[in-house]
């Protein structure tokens, strides 16, 4: 069966490529984002017994804006310093604790609160089932997303200064904020001629080299996420291609392939089709396994916690997960998705109380040679064959287990 799982990655990896070739980047909103969509229906429709299209609303600048937003209120705050009035504190309070709860709520908890004020795209989520030969008594989920995202410049130049490149002006645009509150909060007081000290104005101003850079913190290229993660899709394709041969077909395990859309803006996709198809995910025992960017098999790993670390993950069926890899001779590694280390899908199904778990292939270090992820290196020849066909292995394996238990249970 090695060799079997080995052709169906290999297989994976060509069809990742033919959709980068044919249709480029895939960036929410775009035009190539829609056609590849439309072709992985297709190709997912070939081994389902249905397939289905939602379309949604996406804000992607929501995200993407991020950096110029967070400069330029940095800027505002800086400027409030260096007057040093009752009027501008202020002015640039009110504008930092605004860009705070934006930065918060956005970035670190994916929440909707800012969408609406940043144009609004089409996303669609495409999704396929595979039905077992007999009534389901449950179902999993593959998850992974078929948008890309714009490149972050930081991961591409000097990638091992990065995690110093963003909490520099993170602690910085921190303390300004802290000197506003302060020295607002004592003109407010009228305690006296408090004047903001020279050398804080000093640290804050020269702080603006650091700060500056920001501004194209996501640059308006956009990248051609193969690992990320388009070689999710691709996996997810070629797991209904194994089980809807008859030679494979699961007894009373229904497979559902959800390739989402709007994954880089704050999980978009995965949001829309919870709140969507509550029933469908309620009324009958559901797992979910996401699969997000698979490059190298030594970094290929099960999650603990997801979306910068504050969501937990199934711990039963990582075990199981591992459990099953084990036996198959594949040492799959556990981690945590840090603080700034961002979030996936999984995420959120987890938050919904569904048991779900995170499969990924990437490092997750604060300190890293080289990231592919969210970059112009990120094409198929980055993918590793051996990665993909362990991930292959491990799920199918996992599936006709849990499939084998059921029906004997």
């Amino acid at each position: 069966m090695k060799e079997i799982y080995a052709k169906y990655a290999e297989s994976a990896i060509k069809l990742t490529a033919v959709i980068i070739e044919k249709h480029g980047p895939r960036v929410s909103g775009t035009q190539g984002n829609l056609n590849a969509s439309s072709d992985l229906q297709t190709m997912l429709s070939k081994h389902c017994t249905s397939t289905k299209r939602e379309s949604f609303g996406i804000h992607p600048n929501s995200l993407f804006a991020i950096g110029k937003i967070f400069t330029v209120i940095y800027l505002i705050g800086l400027i409030a310093v260096m007057i040093d009035s009752k009027i501008s504190l202020g002015i640039g309070l009110l504008c930092m604790v605004i860009g705070t709860v934006y930065f918060i709520t956005q970035f670190i908890l994916y929440l909707d609160t800012f969408d609406g004020l940043f144009k609004k795209v089409l996303g669609n989520n495409i999704s396929g089932i595979v039905e077992p030969k007999n009534t389901f008594d449950q179902q999993v989920i593959i998850v992974s997303h078929h948008d890309s995202s714009p490149v972050y410049p930081f991961y591409e130049k000097a990638p091992m200064l990065f995690t110093l490149r963003l909490f520099v002006p993170v602690l910085l645009f921190l303390v300004c904020l802290l000197v506003v509150i302060v020295s607002y909060w004592f003109s407010v007081l009228d305690l006296g001629n408090q004047k903001i000290p020279v050398w804080i104005k000093y640290i804050l101003l020269f702080g603006v080299i650091s700060v500056l850079p920001m501004f194209g913190y996501i640059s308006n290229r956009e990248s051609p996420g193969a690992g990320d993660n388009l070689i999710g899709c691709a996996i997810g394709i070629k797991l209904a291609e194994i089980f809807q041969n008859p030679d494979n077909v699961l007894q009373n395990t229904r497979i559902i392939v959800l390739l989402t859309d709007g994954e880089e803006v704050g999980q978009k996709g995965a949001k829309f089709f919870i709140k969507n198809n509550q029933d469908l995910l309620k009324k009958t025992k559901t797992i979910v396994i996401n699969i997000d960017s698979i490059y190298e098999y030594e970094d290929i790993a099960v999650v603990r916690r997801d979306r910068n670390g504050f969501t937990r993950l199934s711990s039963d069926l990582l075990i199981d997960i591992k459990t099953v890899a084990i036996d198959l001779g594949h040492a799959f590694k556990t981690i945590s998705i840090p603080f700034g280390g961002g979030g996936t899908d999984g995420g959120q199904f987890a938050r919904d109380k569904i048991k779900t778990i995170n499969i990924i292939g990437t490092p997750t270090s604060a300190f890293r040679k080289e990231i592919i992820f969210h970059s112009m290196k990120d094409s198929p020849d980055k993918i590793s064959k051996k990665a993909v066909s362990a991930v292959i292995k491990v799920v199918s394996e996992y599936l006709k287990k849990i499939d084998i238990t059921e029906t004997n249970s």
